[in-house]
């Protein structure tokens, strides 16, 4: 199944400032742009649905107005646009006209029809081409905010990605949805871990994601029941796994009624679903083939003589992947707080960062 490269990973318009300059950016009309002379677009090559997409922060703003929602300097929080963009591989040489007729159905398809003003344009000053999204927040009949969940994410990529098919631009897909070093993905932490973050505090979350980065990271772990297995054998932490949904249990973590608690890898970061530890895997296994286990024909050949191949040709480093594994036991401490973890301190912060109104440790514990 074909993907295409959808990137939504940029911050939202919150301020009436910050629309103003992503619409200005977008087509070009940056005073630091037009002083450098880079030409982003051009005519014919940017377009708006909607509204006017010469006045498009102006229009947006009118549609919020009609439908009720305000906005302010003073309410920080209050998002007005949101930004999205496709891009291209350049060998596919993919020419601006049908990079345009693309990125408009695409406006079409998943913005537009489902009721928002959307600014688009298709950016030709580097080697990919690409177009922008702008995507304004409130919807034109019934004032509701944009949302786009990771299922949505997962549609649109595979739209862009036949899209590209039915043109030939067959270095603009891949057959994976994920398209990034998912170990370069951001965690997802909640409030209350943010704050423990703060203050150099280690939640149990921390050190879940941390021994489940160790097992990613070992040689001898090749599919996805490895890094269970051996989580289990070597952390004790107990997985649970329902078709693509996968739930880890800290061996030491108590709730405030001394149960154990379980966490949804989706609740750790993208890494840590089953698609994700898949994912690294697969790429681990690549990187395994392109640059191969022996560094010299020499030490292959000491290697095989001692019948230590695992059968395939490569002979991973699991002394190293020991080595590891043992470091991290004296690194910082880190596998002592591990295997002693206390759930006082956390069921503390907890109550802390309950008890000073920002979130109940009821609630927080339930989201955590």
């Amino acid at each position: 199944m074909p993907f295409g490269n959808v990137n939504v990973d940029y911050a939202p318009c919150k301020s009436v400032g910050a629309l103003k300059a992503a619409a200005d950016y977008m087509l070009g009309q940056k005073k630091e742009q037009i002083e450098s002379g880079v030409k982003k677009t051009s005519e014919g090559l940017y377009t708006a649905l909607g509204c006017n997409r010469e006045n498009f922060a102006n229009g947006i703003l009118v549609t919020r107005k009609l439908n009720g929602k305000s906005y302010s300097k003073h309410k920080a929080n209050t998002i007005l646009a949101h930004k999205m963009s496709i891009s291209f591989h350049p060998l596919d040489n993919v020419d601006n006209k049908t990079a345009f007729e693309i990125a408009q159905d695409f406006a079409e398809h998943f913005i537009h029809s489902k009721g928002y003003e959307v600014l688009f344009a298709v950016h030709t000053d580097t080697d990919h081409i690409h177009a922008h999204f702008l995507i304004s927040n409130c919807n034109m009949e019934n004032g509701k905010s944009y949302r786009r969940s990771q299922h949505d994410l997962y549609e649109m990529s595979k739209y862009f990605g036949q899209k590209c098919l039915e043109h030939g631009f067959t270095h603009s897909v891949r057959d994976s949805f994920y398209n990034h070093d998912m170990s370069r993905q951001k965690d997802k932490l909640t409030f209350g871990e943010a704050q423990m973050k703060k203050r150099g505090a280690e939640s149990f979350k921390d050190e879940l994601r941390e021994v489940i980065r160790i097992e990613l990271a070992d040689p001898n772990n090749r599919t996805f029941d490895d890094v269970i297995r051996s989580l289990k054998e070597h952390y004790n932490v107990e997985c649970r796994v329902v078709g693509n949904t996968v739930s880890y249990k800290h061996p030491q973590y108590l709730d405030k009624n001394g149960k154990s608690v379980s966490v949804r890898g989706s609740r750790l970061g993208d890494l840590y679903t089953r698609k994700g530890i898949e994912y690294e895997l697969t790429k681990k296994c690549r990187e395994y083939s392109t640059a191969g286990a022996f560094r010299a024909v020499g030490e292959r050949y000491e290697t095989e003589s001692r019948g230590t191949s695992d059968g395939r040709g490569q002979v991973p480093d699991r002394t190293a992947a020991r080595n590891s594994r043992q470091d991290v036991h004296g690194l910082d401490g880190f596998y002592e707080r591990y295997t002693d973890r206390a759930a006082e301190d956390e069921r503390e912060s907890a109550a802390a960062v309950g008890h000073s109104g920002a979130v109940s440790p009821k609630r927080k514990k339930r989201r955590r």
